[in-house]
């Protein structure tokens, strides 16, 4: 069956396009899939994001890192949808979220990074500030010259409260869960991922993609090094499936190439540190008009089609999808990205699964060098079971 309630039309909406589509339960698949559970000594500046007013266990949505006393680091699609630093805490120092010794702190200010791009989740990184200092050792940012932590054949420490089954959000864990990712070679993430940048991301992936990681670890630390030499390595960012697909990868923000801006937003060099300028964001075109078909779900295999004119368009090397949803009552935040196949000329098709809840679905026209053509095309959609 054809299980689509209803598409509302743009022109009866304006800008908040909201479709609603049924889907049925995807087939089991895991949250740091393959991991075990944690022990406080895996990792002990693991923070979670949590809404304010509301318990850990009830309103995790994305993982985060102590990286002082008083700050620490996430990914910036966890904080997409205009989240305030006054709706949300962090907890840390423990790995059970209903432990009540666990170290729970109000966020006092939000720094997404200046240059995050949405559209090709680059610079996925954003720096939460704390109201109150916390008593877990922080760990520190791998630097530059230590950018080898993070080389092919390094295996990386993921941890994370991330949900054991993809749209499943009743398998939040209670115990902070881990797993062994390596590091694989970029251009195993190039053939799955138009946009996939291997001066700013990391690309991992176990046999089979399991481990993995899943909806609830965004934002999360991958972790390198020895001790008493630990890095945080990696910052979990998107995958392009649900959790655990064989065949597909994770894609991490490099933190040795984002430590410079990390380091100056949580003010690690001194109260008087300067955020480091910022080039320009590259210009988008205009020689390319995109616009969302029909999405449709046929179980929980989805169809997004793409359609394209203009000028412009016989300069389109590829099209990628982007399906976000930001962190809401009973869901955890998470990013995919898919690159839609050319099905007709201006016609394009990507095939992924969508998440419950209120999610934003966007095609990007890209040419042969990675130049944006043309304007996002958006659309807000409800996925119900």
């Amino acid at each position: 069956m054809l299980p689509i309630v209803r598409i509302l039309s743009a022109a009866l909406l304006g800008a908040t396009l909201l479709a609603t589509l049924a889907v049925m339960s995807p087939a089991p698949s895991g949250a740091v899939v393959g991991g075990r559970e944690a022990t406080p000594a895996d990792n002990p500046a693991m923070a979670g994001l949590v809404r304010r007013g509301q318990t850990a266990a009830d309103s995790v949505f994305c993982g985060g890192t102590v990286i002082s006393p008083t700050a620490v680091v996430t990914a910036a699609h966890c904080l997409e949808g205009g989240v305030q630093a006054s709706q949300i805490d962090i907890v840390t120092g423990g790995v059970r979220l209903t432990d009540p010794a666990l170290q729970r702190v109000a966020v006092a200010r939000v720094i997404l990074h200046p240059r995050y791009d949405q559209a090709r989740v680059l610079h996925d990184v954003a720096v939460l500030l704390l109201a109150a200092p916390v008593s877990v050792p922080p760990v520190a940012l791998a630097t530059p010259p230590e950018a080898s932590l993070g080389a092919p054949g390094a295996v990386l420490r993921l941890t994370g409260w991330g949900l054991q089954r993809f749209n499943a959000p009743e398998t939040v864990p209670d115990g902070l869960r881990f797993a062994d990712i390596p590091v694989v070679a970029d251009s195993v993430c190039q053939r799955l991922f138009d946009t996939y940048d291997g001066a700013l991301q990391l690309c991992g992936r176990a046999a089979n993609n399991r481990p993995d990681s899943c909806q609830g670890d965004s934002g999360g630390p991958l972790i390198g090094g020895t001790a008493p030499d630990v890095r945080l390595v990696g910052i979990v960012s998107y995958s392009a499936d649900q959790c655990g697909s064989p065949g597909f990868a994770g894609v991490y923000a490099r933190v040795s190439a984002e430590q410079e801006w990390i380091a100056a937003a949580a003010g690690l060099n001194g109260p008087a540190a300067l955020i480091p300028p910022q080039p320009p964001k590259p210009p988008v075109g205009r020689s390319v008009r995109t616009r969302l078909g029909t999405i449709s779900c046929d179980g929980d295999d989805c169809s997004v089609v793409v359609r394209l004119s203009g000028s412009g368009r016989s300069k389109v090397k590829s099209v990628v999808v982007r399906v976000r949803r930001s962190e809401q009552r009973g869901f955890t935040a998470t990013t995919q990205v898919v690159r839609a196949r050319k099905v007709a000329p201006g016609v394009y098709r990507a095939r992924t699964l969508l998440p419950y809840g209120i999610v934003n679905v966007s095609a990007v026209p890209f040419d042969a060098r990675g130049g944006q053509l043309g304007p996002a095309a958006r659309e807000r959609i409800e996925v119900t079971d």
